[in-house]
C-alpha cells in the first residue's frame, strides 16, 4: 500500500482561525447579553482574538503530536523513534521517505517467511546506495529482486549489484527453497520535447524556471512501477505564466512495469 494514498485520519483536525474566533464571539455574546459594542476595535474583541490565536496554536500542536505517531506523517526524530519500535534505525544520509519505505516493508514482511515485502525490506536494507527495490517470481522457486540506485541517475553499478546479491544470499534472509537473483531495475528513458507559449506578460527567462520545476517534479514521481502519462507531463509544464503547451515527445503514455523505472534524459523546451 502506498501511504500517500491514505486519507487524512479523522484525528487530525482541519483548523480555521475565523471559525474559532467566531465561536468565541458567539459564546461571549451568549453569556453577556448586555454586550453590544461588537466592533473590531473593542478591547474585548482584541482579547478574544488573542485567545483564539492561542487556541489555534494549541490545536495545531495536538495535530503535530498525532502525526508524529503515524508512519505516513511522522518526520525527522519523530520518525526515527517510530521506526525503532520495529527494529529499524536510520542509515547515514537516509531521507524520511526512504526510512518510511523501509519501515513499512519490515512491517509487511512479518506476515510470512519469504514474502514479497520481506525480500523488498532486505534489499532496501542491504546497501545505503539502494533507492528502491521490488521482488517478483517469474517461475516457481525463483525470486527476482530488482533494484534501483541512488547514484548514476538510477543505474546500478556492478559493485552495488554484488553487494546486494551477497546480502540476499545470507542463510538468515534467503528461504531455503528459494533461488534469489538480484538484477538491475530496467530504466525506461524518457525524452520530453514541447513547444511553450508564454503569456504576453511572462518574460522569456521564465523558461528556465519551467525546466527546473519539471525536473524536480519528475524526480519526485519517478519510481519503480510508476507510469508517466502525457497529461501529467503537460500539467507539470503548464505553470502560472504559461498560455499553451504543445507536447511533441513522448507521443504516447510511458508504461512502466513493477521492475522498471522511468528516467528523464532530454528536456527540450522551445518558445513559440
Amino acid at each position: 500500500m502506498n501511504l500517500s494514498d491514505l486519507e487524512t485520519p479523522q484525528i487530525i483536525e482541519e483548523l480555521s482561525f475565523s471559525e474559532i474566533i467566531n465561536q468565541m464571539k458567539d459564546r461571549f455574546v451568549e453569556i453577556n447579553s448586555e454586550f453590544t459594542a461588537y466592533l473590531e476595535s473593542d478591547p474585548i474583541i482584541k482579547l478574544l482574538e488573542v485567545a483564539a490565536y492561542r487556541e489555534l496554536l494549541l490545536r495545531q500542536r495536538i495535530n503535530q503530536v498525532a502525526k508524529s505517531n503515524l508512519l505516513a506523517f511522522a518526520t525527522g526524530s519523530d520518525l526515527d523513534n517510530l521506526a525503532v519500535l520495529y527494529g529499524i534505525e536510520r542509515k547515514e544520509n537516509e531521507t524520511d521517505d526512504e526510512l518510511r519505505k523501509r519501515t513499512q516493508a519490515k512491517i509487511e514482511g512479518w506476515s510470512t517467511a519469504g514474502s514479497k515485502a520481506a525480500y523488498i525490506f532486505h534489499a532496501l536494507n542491504a546497501d545505503t546506495r539502494v533507492k528502491e527495490a521490488n521482488a517478483d517470481s517469474p517461475e516457481p522457486g525463483l525470486v527476482r529482486i530488482s533494484i534501483l540506485s541512488k547514484e548514476n541517475n538510477g543505474m546500478v553499478s556492478d559493485a552495488l549489484l554484488e553487494s546486494v546479491n551477497s546480502y540476499m544470499q545470507r542463510d538468515d534472509i534467503r528461504m531455503l527453497t528459494d533461488t534469489v537473483q538480484v538484477i538491475p531495475c530496467n530504466l525506461i528513458d524518457v525524452d520530453v520535447r514541447a513547444k511553450i507559449t508564454l503569456m504576453s506578460s511572462t518574460p522569456i527567462e521564465f523558461l528556465s524556471t519551467i525546466k527546473t520545476s519539471f525536473r524536480k517534479a519528475f524526480a519526485k514521481i519517478a519510481s519503480m512501477g510508476v507510469s508517466i502519462s502525457r497529461s501529467w507531463i503537460i500539467s507539470n509544464l503548464f505553470l502560472d505564466g504559461v498560455k499553451d503547451v504543445q507536447l511533441l515527445s513522448p507521443i504516447s503514455d510511458v508504461e512502466v512495469m513493477e521492475t522498471e523505472c522511468a528516467r528523464l534524459l532530454e528536456l527540450e523546451l522551445t518558445i513559440c
